[in-house]
């Protein structure tokens, strides 16, 4: 009898355990044998149905065991949308509110939320077990000098570390060919943007980008350029050398600094290219209207035109062109948008139709040759987006495109032949490594994998 009633509460086990494992083992038998021993021994002091539970005890236990959910460590890389708060960025993706506030005022210690922009990317090391994920930590690179990481701790507070990496300064070389504009030239090269338009300045006192260059003339660049340590441009770059072959002509120009802490570019000869006037005061523009009588586009009859207009896109930085002080910077009747700048007791320049001040002109400001003033538009009496400048002596206007301006400092004895030794220096190294420049593209060009080929087209058989 004891032997039956053992073989039935055995066969109630395996009935019992089968009920929760047969989904997880292939052998439940196995079950059954490791259950035996146990089982002959706690029947031997219990009651049957005591030793029915214990069978069905012992088998939940190892369910739970077997069962049990594994941590497991996951990465996100999320991006902030427009609009989104950085707290509300992480909760979208799961992370739970309470960390994700804690990760919030982590930050907040370390780096101003309000310099967050739409479109930035963070990546998320996340712990997930079942159901339950926890921020371990995040990693954003606001600026390529810098990473924030944001720790959870063993106590669960969450610490926001900033670090800097320090800048290196490297020195390039670039040469291309004009076919839009200088700009377009400057970013077939890969020469930063910041570098073009330093490069632009220094040329508008001495070239008219309007009438003088043409499609096919080319440009030479050397510059000191910070990067970070994966060689990302970062801030402004500084214009060693360079060169423009306009209609054939060349026009260097090298930049010297001077014991007093100076700077100025100079051509072959030690003459400052700066004048007191710019030619054009704003790039990638086209003269819709010179100086002289013309036909009104609005008006409709003849009247003289006292200025030049500059077709540009709209929202295009207009540059003061000589250093002074603002006049005026107020809405002008069919001027629109306007500032007057006073260079001198003689000289004056006006800009006209801007769709926008810049940030910080205001009458009595001081600005200096080349400071973004304003931004074109087609305000008051104007067809389209466009600049229209004049240059004013003595209260009367004046051809912009004709004026004579005078030359700024001349170098001469010794300094003018240091000058020309460090020419010589400057040119060697600018061919040294646009060399080195030519070779790495070759290189790069050479491990470039084939394109794949295409399969022949069948012909048909006749």
């Amino acid at each position: 009898m004891a032997s039956l009633l053992l073989m039935g509460v055995l066969a109630l086990g395996v009935g019992t355990a089968g009920r929760y494992f047969v989904p997880s083992f292939s052998a439940p038998a196995e079950i059954f044998v490791q259950a035996a021993a146990p089982v002959v021994e706690e029947f031997t002091s219990s009651s049957p149905m005591q030793a029915v539970a214990e069978v069905a005890q012992g088998a939940a236990e190892m369910a739970s065991a077997v069962m049990a959910p594994v941590p497991e460590t996951i990465s996100r890389i999320v991006e902030l949308g427009e609009g989104r708060t950085f707290s509300r960025m992480l909760m979208d993706v799961g992370v739970p509110s309470n960390m994700a506030y804690a990760s919030s005022r982590a930050l907040g210690k370390v780096y101003d939320h309000r310099k967050l922009k739409a479109g930035e990317e963070f990546t998320l090391s996340i712990t997930r077990l079942g159901q339950e994920e926890t921020l371990d930590q995040l990693i954003f690179q606001p600026e390529p000098t810098k990473e924030i990481s944001i720790v959870r701790l063993d106590t669960g507070a969450y610490e926001a570390v900033l670090k800097t990496t320090p800048l290196e300064r490297q020195r390039f070389a670039a040469r291309g060919k004009i076919k839009n504009s200088l700009f377009g030239a400057g970013e077939r090269e890969g020469v930063p943007l910041a570098v073009m338009a330093s490069l632009i300045r220094a040329y508008s006192h001495e070239v008219d980008f309007q009438r003088e260059l043409r499609q096919g003339d080319t440009f030479e660049v050397l510059y000191d350029q910070p990067t970070a340590k994966d060689g990302t441009p970062v801030g402004q770059g500084v214009v060693v050398y360079a060169a423009l072959s306009v209609g054939g002509k060349e026009k260097p120009l090298y930049r010297v600094t001077f014991g007093d802490g100076a700077v100025d570019y100079f051509d072959q000869k030690g003459r400052s290219i700066k004048r007191s006037l710019l030619r054009t005061p704003l790039d990638r523009v086209r003269v819709t209207s010179r100086y002289g009588m013309r036909r009104h586009p609005i008006l409709g009859y003849s009247k003289m035109h006292k200025g030049v207009d500059f077709g540009a896109r709209r929202g295009t930085p207009i540059f003061a062109a000589g250093s002074g002080v603002v006049e005026k910077a107020k809405y002008n009747g069919a001027y629109g948008r306007f500032i007057l700048l006073r260079h001198n007791r003689r000289t004056q320049t006006a800009y006209a139709h801007m769709s926008r001040y810049a940030k910080g002109i205001h009458p009595g400001g001081r600005v200096k040759q080349g400071d973004v003033i304003g931004y074109v538009g087609t305000s008051g009496r104007s067809t389209g987006p466009h600049l229209h400048y004049e240059v004013r002596v003595d209260r009367k206007q004046v051809n912009p495109l004709s004026v004579s301006m005078p030359v700024g400092r001349i170098l001469e004895g010794k300094v003018l032949r240091e000058f020309k030794k460090g020419q010589k220096k400057i040119r060697k190294e600018f061919d040294a490594l646009l060399e080195k420049r030519a070779e790495k593209q070759e290189k790069a060009n050479n491990n470039a994998p084939l394109p794949p080929v295409k399969p022949a087209a069948a012909t048909a058989q006749g």
